[in-house]
């Protein structure tokens, strides 16, 4: 018996290396975008991390699949509302000393001015993040990746997200706040829970399971429902109606999943890791490599204090950016991709419908459904066509990711019928050219009559 979490691994590989290699700038570039709002393959990749931590990023880049861009986008609005208020009252009048110390109210103003920066980058995170959960899986899918043409296509597919997750996050934040704040209000104190360790493990078996039960439906919501939206175009809650049934029914395969999910991010931290030490070290002796040459032609020009720190400083001027262009999100690409392979490898394996990796595999027995839904509708004996017919219209197929159209199949059905009428009119006896002639070469149809004599059969 196969896993599907199991044999998604290998098939993730090879979606990976096909949909980044041979190398092409613009795609990684694009690429790169696309992970600055979905995650660096994993739960540390958000947006707002990516301005401030990169290296606590890269150390959770793995396949957990965490909150997205926009839950870190909320966190950011927490510490830029309070730098609001604070920028607010101390707001005076935005004028300089003549020594050109600030005063008070200049303070204020860059801190409001910040703040609203802030809050303006988080609301568009919140606002993009689940639109690009889309993007990715298309871009995916179909072997193909254009910003603007794939964010103003699943425009309303990320608004339906976003909603639902915040939904989502309201259904199951409000019950157990209620229940708090009501025993709060009755005066129930933690002293009288604290004699009771059989209540307080009953309470603390239901969180956990409110817990698991919430991630669960977010965690799938991600990984499966967004996928089967990008298959079939419909809505989120139609998404879970395609994909419950199928881990409803194969509770064993998605239990293995989920465990392989959780070894894949592990594995994916590790390797983004290793890739680190060894993109760091290279960078790292580049830099000093500089910043040693700086140092030494102004220590000669200069005092020695000055050399060296002019020296670090142009390490450090060469050496960070160059870390972060080519090592930190060239990592971050390679986890998010292969994190993101790997779910659609394992949902394809869940039902064929929902394969949306057919494309990429060796055996060609699936194909594109992405491009077949935009395209066309494939028959299921699409696959018989003969070698010479496939030949001639592969690249009348190019756009349909593989497949022929059914409007194909109708028309060809179509000519074989005129084809069957035009030699019905042009032999109206129904000459039966496949019986054998007469000594004399004489054709006859399937009565016996002569169909070369019109007259044979009033002489018979």
């Amino acid at each position: 018996m196969s896993w599907h979490g199991v044999d998604a691994v290998d098939d993730a590989i090879d979606v990976t290396r096909e949909f980044l290699f041979p190398f092409s700038l613009g795609r990684w570039i694009r690429m790169v975008i696309v992970s600055l709002f979905t995650g660096g393959g994993g739960a540390g990749g958000q947006v707002a991390s990516n301005a401030g931590n990169l290296g606590a990023r890269l150390a959770g880049a793995g396949g957990f699949s965490g909150p997205s861009g926009g839950a870190s986008a909320v966190a950011a609005l927490l510490v830029a509302i309070p730098a609001l208020s604070f920028g607010a009252a101390s707001l005076g009048d935005p004028t300089l000393q003549l020594g050109g110390v600030p005063q008070a109210g200049a303070v204020g103003l860059v801190g409001i001015v910040l703040a609203v920066v802030v809050v303006a980058v988080a609301l568009l995170a919140i606002l993009l993040s689940p639109v690009f959960e889309f993007v990715l899986v298309d871009a995916i899918a179909r072997d193909d990746l254009r910003l603007l043409r794939d964010i103003g296509t699943h425009l309303t597919n990320g608004l339906r997200l976003l909603g639902f997750r915040i939904g989502l996050a309201a259904a199951f934040i409000i019950p157990p706040a209620a229940i708090i704040t009501a025993l709060v209000l009755s005066g129930t104190s933690a002293e009288s829970l604290a004699g009771r360790p059989l209540v307080i493990a009953a309470v603390a078996l239901v969180a956990i399971g409110y817990v698991i039960v919430y991630a669960f439906v977010d965690r799938f919501t991600v990984e499966f429902v967004v996928p089967a939206m990008v298959a079939d175009g419909g809505g989120v809650i139609d998404g879970w109606r395609r994909v419950w049934p199928r881990l409803r029914s194969q509770p064993g395969q998605t239990l293995v999943y989920i465990v392989m999910h959780l070894l894949v991010g592990i594995g994916l931290s590790i390797v983004s890791f290793v890739l680190f030490l060894v993109g760091a070290l290279v960078i790292g002796l580049l830099a000093a490599g500089i910043g040693f040459a700086v140092g030494t032609v102004t220590s000669g020009a200069a005092t020695t204090d000055l050399g060296i720190s002019l020296g670090v400083l142009a390490g450090l001027v060469v050496g960070v950016p160059l870390l972060v262009i080519l090592v930190l999100l060239p990592i971050q690409v390679l986890t998010l991709t292969y994190r993101r392979s790997y779910e659609l490898a394992a949902l394809g394996r869940f039902g064929e419908s929902l394969d949306l990796i057919g494309r990429y595999r060796d055996d060609g027995e699936s194909g594109d459904v992405a491009a077949e839904l935009r395209g066309g509708d494939d028959g299921p004996d699409a696959g018989t066509q003969s070698v010479d017919s496939e030949a001639t219209a592969d690249s009348d197929d190019e756009e349909f990711g593989g497949f022929v159209p059914a409007s194909s199949e109708v028309a060809a059905e179509s000519d074989a019928g005129d084809d069957e009428a035009g030699d019905a009119a042009s032999d109206p006896i129904g000459t039966d050219r496949d019986a054998p002639a007469d000594d004399d070469g004489t054709f006859r149809d399937r009565d016996g009559a002569d169909s070369n004599n019109p007259d044979s059969d009033e002489r018979s």
